[in-house]
């Protein structure tokens, strides 16, 4: 598909990242753009990050392009960083999967590459609206929010000239400049959804600072058309992507510095928004008013999340944190207990594969896997034995009893290692997760550490809307749980959801065994159907225990994709929730005000917002909040029913 470049110009390679099916069609659009240009690349590589099926669409339906799986930290600087270890040109550009590049935009952008200085050319993006939509009144019609969607915007150059960094969805570096000063950081840049960035900004001011003489261009003429889509015309995107560019521009400072990271916004700040609001206050009467409201809410929240970026960044690192005696945290390499993962499975499906090929991915040092079987003698039995016998650090153990809890307290019983992590089956966890939570544990007053949990895919209705009612991430800001907590939360610890998610927690073993393990009664492949990890975290925090929560440890869920699986996952979760508390008042009855104090709480949170999670979604969606609730009548019954069977013996099936 791809062709030489000119003669006498540099062989440039164009590389695009793409992560998820739901922009196959703007996807197939950018390359068939490449394939057109007036001065051809050399080569077209499709960087997929993380998604087999998107990546076996590509390779059928592009001929002629390489297409890649990243093998570096899931998001889009990794992804970046892949297509760059394999390219070929001299030049390596970048165009955004829902961008489509115009004509010349090649020979636009490598025409300035003409003295060995230039070592970046960056070009323009227009927004494409969506099909019956245009700019929205908040997006100032000046131009000067046109960052917020990826598009140029104005405060920009209008002729070929200097600037401090290059916009990411249309740019190019000379390749030796990775080879200097190395690849995009994966401390900044987007991940999935998620609107953060600013890795190509840190890579400039490196290049910068590092090579000398290092120029770096910006070619309006260098024209793509950036496709919008429809959930970044809602004022609520407006408020997200700016309160992450302030984040992103504080890991950046962290990272360059805060005089090179912000060069470029101090003037945005002192002469472009000036301009832009005295443009608008003069015809406000003309239904510019939005255009100021959204100049104002944009400003103040990206300078929001710039300070609260700061902050953090200031704040000691997870591995700075003190033990009992006061002495300094070691850091991750200089502590490396042996760590047993417990990785439950009864599906068997390609989720336990990619499960275990991440933790393998960890490169921790002293490391076992244990894959439990909880439905052995299925017909994919021996795919599962083969699959724990690959590599000398898993093992496979069979637990012919179902539920997730007797599998995993039977991965808890072989396990060997000082640290006790359990991963359920439809997670993956990134290169940095074990190293983080051990990080965490070696401070000896933790027990437990838990994670950031994102979605894998957000591509569907019913997996955003997962995320949004019941996302498992507990937000960006490191927290511990402990004694001194019931100080501050006269309720503590009866809302065990706080802690961070169970299915991928590191324990210290002894912690572990001493509270008995997971409760069989409760979980998948019981009639509960969750609450078990809800029950094991309460029963820690009522006997004293620590547990930590860190977003520096990063993970991702397999959400369901269908309504059916949403409606089903709340009740599921709003079953284990009833019966896990009632199982805790049949064990200490005296706690039966508090737990009616947080039940009244509760419920009348969710009769006015919704299911628990963020946002306010359950109100326009009466249907989930009855699912949710029919759960949480449920769970006594159910709580009943899962005795009766654990009276009767063990029977085989599957969760």
């Amino acid at each position: 598909m791809a062709r030489p470049g000119k003669p006498g110009g540099p062989a440039v390679s164009v590389v695009v990242c793409a992560y998820t099916l739901r922009r196959w069609d703007e996807t197939r659009a950018a390359v068939a753009s490449l394939t057109g240009q007036t001065r051809p690349p050399r080569e077209i590589l499709l960087v997929v990050d993380h998604n087999p099926e998107l990546a076996a669409r590509a390779r059928a339906g592009l001929p002629g392009v390489r297409v890649l799986d990243n093998d570096g930290p899931r998001g889009l600087s990794g992804a970046r960083n892949t297509g760059v270890a394999a390219a070929r040109g001299e030049i390596v550009a970048f165009l955004d999967d829902d961008a489509e590049a115009a004509p010349d935009w090649l020979e636009r952008l490598t025409g300035p590459y003409t003295s060995p200085e230039i070592v970046a050319v960056g070009g323009a993006a227009r927004p494409r609206w969506p099909a019956g939509s245009g700019r929205p009144g908040w997006l100032s019609a000046t131009g000067v929010l046109d960052w917020v969607i990826g598009c140029s915007y104005t405060g920009l150059p209008t002729t070929l000239a200097e600037v401090r960094n290059v916009m990411g969805c249309a740019m190019s570096f000379r390749r030796s400049v990775f080879d200097r000063v190395g690849g995009f950081s994966t401390a900044v840049g987007r991940l999935g959804t998620l609107p953060l960035g600013c890795e190509e900004t840190e890579l400039c001011i490196r290049a910068r600072q590092r090579i000398p003489g290092a120029r770096i261009l910006f070619e309006p003429r260098a024209v793509v058309d950036h496709h919008v889509s429809p959930d970044r015309l809602r004022w609520s995107y407006l408020r997200r992507r700016s309160w992450a560019e302030g984040v992103s521009k504080a890991a950046v400072s962290g990272l360059a510095g805060s005089g090179a990271a912000l060069s470029t916004e101090r003037h945005y700040v002192r002469a472009v928004i000036p301009a832009a609001l005295r443009h608008d206050l003069a015809r406000a009467c003309g239904g510019h008013a939005a255009g100021i409201a959204g100049i104002a809410t944009a400003v103040l929240t990206t300078s929001a999340g710039y300070l609260s970026g700061s902050v953090r960044r200031r704040r000691p690192p997870a591995g700075a944190a003190t033990g009992k005696s006061g002495e300094a945290r070691p850091p991750p390499e200089s502590w490396t207990p042996r760590v047993s993962v417990v990785v439950p499975t009864a599906r068997h499906h390609d989720g336990v594969h990619r499960c275990v090929k991440s933790l393998l991915g960890t490169g921790y040092p002293d490391l076992e896997i244990l894959v439990v079987d909880n439905r052995p003698g299925a017909e994919d039995t021996a795919d599962l034995r083969e699959l724990a016998t690959a590599d000398r650090r898993t093992r496979y153990l069979a637990e012919p009893r179902p539920g997730v809890s007797r599998a995993r307290n039977t991965g808890l019983a072989g396990a060997t290692g000082e640290l006790v992590a359990f991963v359920d089956d439809d997670i993956e966890v990134d290169p940095a997760w074990l190293a983080s939570l051990v990080a965490e544990l070696a401070d000896t007053r933790v027990d437990c550490a838990t994670s950031l949990l994102l979605p894998r895919f957000a591509d569907t209705a019913a997996q955003r809307k997962f995320e949004q009612l019941k996302g498992f991430g507990q937000g960006p800001r490191r927290r511990t749980f402990g004694p001194e907590s019931a100080r501050d939360d006269p309720l503590y610890p009866f809302a065990p959801g706080r802690f961070g998610p169970g299915g991928c927690a590191l324990w210290r073993r002894s912690a572990a065994r001493s509270l008995g393990g997971f409760d069989p009664l409760l979980g998948p492949g019981t009639a509960t159907r969750a609450g078990e990890d809800l029950d094991l975290f309460l029963r820690l925090a009522v006997a004293g225990g620590s547990i930590v929560y860190t977003p520096r440890a990063v993970a991702w869920h397999e959400h369901g994709a269908e309504w059916a699986q949403l409606r089903d996952r709340l009740r599921a979760y709003g079953t284990g929730l009833s019966a896990m508390f009632v199982r805790h008042l049949l064990r200490r009855p005296g706690d039966a005000p508090k737990v009616a104090a947080m039940a009244a709480k509760r419920l009348r949170r969710v009769l006015i917002t919704g299911p628990p999670g963020r946002g306010e979604a359950g109100r326009t969606d009466p249907s989930l909040v009855l699912d949710h609730l029919s759960g949480l009548v449920r769970g006594p019954f159910a709580l009943a029913r899962s005795a009766r069977a654990a009276r009767r013996g063990p029977k085989r099936g599957g969760r």
